[in-house]
């Protein structure tokens, strides 16, 4: 299962990055949706629902409300509309499901909804018949009411063998705990740069692993992982940078530095992780 919060574009002069994902012989494209727009205006789309099974779905569409994150009650969604609400579709067969949003002439900060398209398949004879939810989440950003801060909250390193029988060290794990204190959601990525202490220069630049979203108000750990790393006994330092715009294309930068040593054996040793993390406005560099 994918990671329930990853994101694409949609708006007006917004791209619209279209997948599809399966499941009991269903596809719904899109899976994610991010849109902008301020207060009282209106926005319509379209999901395509697809049966690539070979026999027919009963496909219930149940919007479900997710302002609270995922430990929020579940209530009606007042601003959305869907149609149909239930369809059968035969296999093979193609159907088109519309939205429409009205955002509250209230809203502030991010709308957020997660559509299910509950399926119900024929049961052979004497069998139950098979039932599953497929969920495609919605973001709608109001425009200007946006703010966007986060949080590095704990790093952690596990310098380890890739391949089974080599004592040597080469396979690096960090591990980044990211908390969102918006109220968007954001979608960091970033990297970690590795200096050593002593002439600064730098020995790696490791990659996080990004492609799901943070909800406001929840924490989340984010690895950045690379192999053929290899760390002579000594000092460094890591430079954490995370980007945390996402999205909503907000220039948010977070960093922190971390010091570590390596010893003899090849054991890393993160030593210092007082260093509160800085949070800056910066747009990333080439981006």
């Amino acid at each position: 299962m994918w990671k329930i919060f990853g994101q694409a574009l949609l708006g007006v002069g917004i791209t619209l990055v279209i997948s599809a994902v399966a499941e009991a012989g269903l596809s719904v494209s899109p899976t994610r949706v991010v849109l902008q727009g301020k207060p009282s205006e209106s926005k319509v789309g379209y999901f395509t629902l697809e049966n690539q099974g070979h026999e027919p779905l009963k496909v219930i569409v149940e919007p479900e409300d997710w302002s609270g994150g995922i430990g929020g009650s579940r209530g009606k969604v007042e601003w959305l509309t869907v149609k149909p609400t239930s369809l059968t579709l035969h296999a093979g067969k193609q159907a088109r499901v519309k939205y429409t949003i009205r955002i509250p002439k209230t809203a502030s900060g991010e709308l957020r909804t997660q559509v299910f398209f509950t399926m119900e398949g024929a049961a052979a004879p004497g069998t139950m018949p098979t039932r599953s939810r497929l969920g495609t989440i919605i973001y709608v950003a109001i425009e200007g009411t946006e703010q966007i801060n986060a949080e590095i909250t704990s790093v952690q390193g596990f310098y380890t063998a890739s391949t089974p029988g080599i004592a040597q060290p080469d396979r690096l794990d960090l591990a980044i705990g990211i908390q969102n204190h918006s109220n968007a959601h954001i979608v960091p990525d970033g990297q970690v740069v590795i200096r050593s202490e002593d002439d600064q220069l730098t020995v790696a630049t490791v990659r996080l692993q990004s492609g799901w979203g943070l909800l406001p108000n929840e924490q989340d750990t984010y690895h950045a992982i690379e192999s053929n790393v290899h760390l002579k006994p000594g000092s460094y330092l890591l430079d954490v940078t995370v980007y945390g715009g996402g999205d909503l294309r907000h220039p948010v930068t977070i960093t922190k530095t971390v010091a570590a040593v390596v010893d003899d054996a090849g054991t890393l040793r993160l030593i210092d992780e007082s260093e509160p993390a800085a949070s800056s406005l910066e747009s990333r560099p080439g981006r």
